[in-house]
């Protein structure tokens, strides 16, 4: 029990790093939409997205090595293809808006315009994609940990009790059992919070 309470006050830790180096290389993508920059950013958001997350997750931990920061950093850059892609979609469809055309017709620079009028109308969609992306990383964190990739032994992690309870599957199941549990329980609140957040924060539920 305290192994797992160790792991749920870790969770927060966790998204906010996550959330950190996610969330600069979408910035950036919103800043500079249009021209070559777009083009290059669009070019390797297209060949991030070429592979599967947990696949390129695995990569990245086993290149940068097992430890938990190292992890979060494989996370990071396996769920960032995501942020990019949905705020440079949103920003495209944002900026063609009357409301944006008439603030750059009234002469307000290009960083009032997209911080006053474009960024309050694409964070919605962020968020309700960075609550669904937590539960997603709280599996692949647990998926690296029980391939000896994550946190490791004696931190907890519930992917590396996995790992040591399946040596004793037939004996004391159970222990196999509240881990896993535990995992489905926090992803499933995780998505049920995505799909609240969702309903409330779309202008067109209203």
């Amino acid at each position: 029990m305290t192994a797992v309470a160790g792991f749920i006050d870790d969770v927060p830790v966790r998204a906010s790093a996550w959330r950190r180096l996610t969330r600069r290389p979408a910035a950036m993508v919103g800043l500079g939409v249009g021209g070559w920059t777009d083009s290059l950013i669009s070019r390797f958001t297209d060949a991030l997205l070429a592979c599967p997350f947990l696949i390129l997750a695995i990569a990245l931990a086993a290149f940068l090595g097992p430890n938990l920061t190292n992890a979060m950093i494989a996370i990071g850059v396996a769920a960032m293809p995501i942020f990019i892609r949905l705020t440079r979609g949103q920003v495209l469809a944002v900026k063609t808006e009357d409301f944006v055309e008439a603030a750059r017709a009234v002469g307000n620079p290009h960083r009032r315009i997209l911080l006053r009028h474009i960024l309050p109308n694409v964070v919605s969609p962020l968020i309700v994609q960075a609550t669904l992306t937590i539960a997603t990383a709280i599996i692949a964190e647990a998926s690296l940990s029980f391939l000896g990739l994550g946190q490791q032994p004696p931190d907890p992690s519930w992917g590396s009790m996995l790992n040591f309870a399946k040596n004793f599957i037939s004996q004391a199941p159970w222990m196999a059992v509240w881990p896993g549990l535990a995992i489905c329980t926090i992803v499933l609140a995780f998505n049920l919070l995505g799909d609240g957040l969702r309903d409330v924060l779309d202008p067109r539920a209203t």
